[in-house]
């Protein structure tokens, strides 16, 4: 009896112990299972028919419970690991999935046909191989924890086995990490450095794109001394399929982007009328220079000044060794002019007149651009030629009061008893005064409009009579309006050029040219006079007389009567005199006046 108890004992923890193992061999566990069942209920048929005592039949009924308790907890993890695998299978068909579609629009769009689906698979577990083992280990290692719980009926033997098998299951595990860790480049997620279009480098992920782009903003800052820059062609990430990956050094992909992506630093830019003009470092320089020249044009009153043009300061990107303006540079540019001012070295022959020609510039222009300069110029000397054209003009509004002058009004009386050369005066009248109101539109310091608001009148005025005869006079008498005297070109005008005042004007002609007078009279004067070199003076007798200058030769003299209009000379360049051309005055009482004034 003792025996068969013994024997039953025996093959119910051997049972237990088979369906403990068996847990750790996921393929063989319900055929396990089911043969243990059948073992045991052979042996219970064979301990009932001997007869157990009492004690042994307690002890079988424990150990039948336990074993019931060992079964229901087996079931319990093997539903529990199918659950996972079933899960874990799931989840891998939709990356294989998600990869495979991947795989078909990288193949599409570089139009190569895939070779087959065992390529496919390939790719694949290339790819995904870092993530599989990994589950896999995990999935054994769960399982080795949960039967660790019970393995403390287990026999030394047994135990060291599965200690064994514990060992070798982590062992193999860090031998997956390294492996993975040392897995080739190629298989990781990678990124193409695109610039201009082009692929010029690799990095393996966005850390080394960070560390890329970190290293060319500290070079392009220390060489440049600027933090604030852009490329004119950005670098751009764009993601790579495997396989395409290709180790590129950082140092040659940084000079690449350098050199080709072409960097371009910040500056500001001086912008009229929505042009740049001029560059400068930073935006205080032209606030300076604008504000300079309201200064200069109104001093007091530049506050209130305004700019004709749409002026800005703008921040532009340039190229770094663009040219910057300085501060006395802009300003003349801003002040005299758009074009660029030529230095000319007088030559031998050349006057004022025929430069004035060739630049299509007037001579004022040129004595304006020549402070001290006069007609007198001699080889060697330089000038500049410029038309005066700012490219800034500033403009200031400004309300006055002031008194002002009435004009009397002129009545005129005609009259047969005098001559049409003849005005008599037989009322002077007199100018009338008043308080005006006005505003005066000032450009670069100069007057350029006025516009009266009110005007109230404190003198009114006494109008001036005048009597002009209508009798036609003789051939030789003044006709009191004078004609051109020769034709050519306008080169100088009445008033001051630089420091000396000029008391006529001088028409530009050929060496030889006629000479007319500008109206009849008689001649005072024939000769040679200082600087007018050969001159002629024609008293016209109504308080005229007009003065004809650098002649070459004469064909009247003195005491001649001539009419308006008669050859009285041939032009030349004598006297004071930088070419050929005619110096023409015409003198009131003495005092000389405009010629302009008079000539029709």
């Amino acid at each position: 009896m003792a025996k068969h108890a013994s024997k039953s004992k025996t093959s119910a923890t051997a049972t237990v112990l088979d369906q403990k193992k068996a847990q750790f061999v996921p393929k063989t566990i319900e055929e396990n299972l089911n043969s243990k069942q059948k073992v045991y209920q052979k042996n219970k048929g064979a301990n009932k028919k001997v007869g157990l005592a009492d004690k042994a039949k307690t002890k079988e009924k424990k150990t039948i419970k336990v074993e019931k308790n060992n079964q229901g907890l087996h079931r319990s993890i093997v539903g529990l690991i199918k659950q996972i695998k079933s899960r874990f299978a799931q989840k891998l068909e939709v990356i294989k999935d998600n990869l495979r579609s991947k795989i078909y629009k990288s193949a599409q769009k570089s139009q190569k046909p895939l070779k087959s689906n065992v390529q496919d698979e390939f790719i694949f577990l290339s790819y995904k191989y870092r993530k599989s083992p990994l589950k896999e280990i995990f999935e054994e290692i769960v399982r080795l924890i949960i039967g660790l719980k019970y393995i403390s009926n287990i026999r030394h033997s047994k135990e060291s086995i599965l200690k064994l098998k514990i060992f070798s299951t982590l062992a193999l595990m860090f031998l997956m990490v390294f492996t993975i860790n040392k897995m080739p480049t190629t298989y990781q997620k990678a990124y193409a450095v695109i610039l201009n279009g082009s692929v010029v480098g690799y990095v393996k992920d966005k850390m080394e794109a960070q560390k890329l782009f970190g290293s060319l903003k500290e070079e392009v800052s220390l060489k440049h001394g600027t933090d604030e820059f852009v490329f004119q062609n950005k670098p751009k990430l764009k993601e790579i399929p495997p396989g395409q990956y290709k180790s590129t050094s950082l140092d040659s992909l940084k000079n690449t982007i350098i050199e080709k992506g072409v960097v371009l630093v910040k500056k500001y830019a001086l912008f009229v009328n929505s042009k740049a003009y001029l560059i400068f470092d930073n935006p205080d320089v032209p606030k300076n220079i604008l504000n300079k020249l309201k200064t200069i044009y109104y001093k007091n009153d530049a506050k209130y000044a305004r700019f004709l043009e749409k002026v800005e300061i703008k921040p532009v990107y340039v190229k770094p060794d663009i040219k910057v303006a300085t501060e006395d540079q802009a300003l003349n540019k801003i002040m005299f002019g758009k074009d660029e001012i030529v230095e000319y070295t007088i030559k031998e022959g050349d006057t004022l007149w025929d430069l004035a020609r060739k630049y299509n510039i007037s001579v004022d222009d040129i004595f304006a651009s020549n402070p001290g300069l006069t007609e007198k110029i001699m080889p060697g000397q330089k000038i500049k030629l410029s038309q005066m054209t700012p490219l800034v003009n500033v403009v200031l509004e400004k309300e006055v009061e002031f008194v002002d002058t009435l004009p009397k009004e002129v009545k005129t009386i005609k009259s047969d008893k005098y001559y049409t050369t003849q005005t008599i005066v037989k009322q002077e009248g007199k100018d009338g005064k008043a308080k005006i109101k006005a505003k005066i539109v000032y450009l670069n310091g100069l007057e350029y409009d006025r516009q009266v608001i009110s005007q109230q009148v404190l003198e009114k005025p006494v109008e001036r009579i005048v009597v002009i005869g209508t009798k036609k006079p003789p051939r030789y008498f003044a006709t009191g309006r004078f004609s051109f005297p020769t034709w050519g070109v306008l080169t100088s005008r009445f008033g001051y050029r630089g420091r000396e005042f000029h008391e006529g004007i001088d028409i530009a002609v050929p060496w030889g040219s006629n000479v007319y007078a500008a109206d009849g009279g008689v001649v005072e004067f024939v000769g040679w006079l200082g600087g007018y070199g050969k001159l002629i003076i024609i008293n016209h007798q109504n308080g005229y007389k007009t003065y004809y200058g650098h002649l070459s030769r004469f064909l009247v003299s003195p005491g001649q009567k001539v009419a308006k209009g008669q050859l009285i000379a041939k032009s030349g360049s004598t006297g004071r005199s930088t070419g050929p051309h005619l110096h023409f005055e015409v003198r009131k009482n003495g005092v000389p006046q405009n010629p302009l004034a008079y000539l029709h």
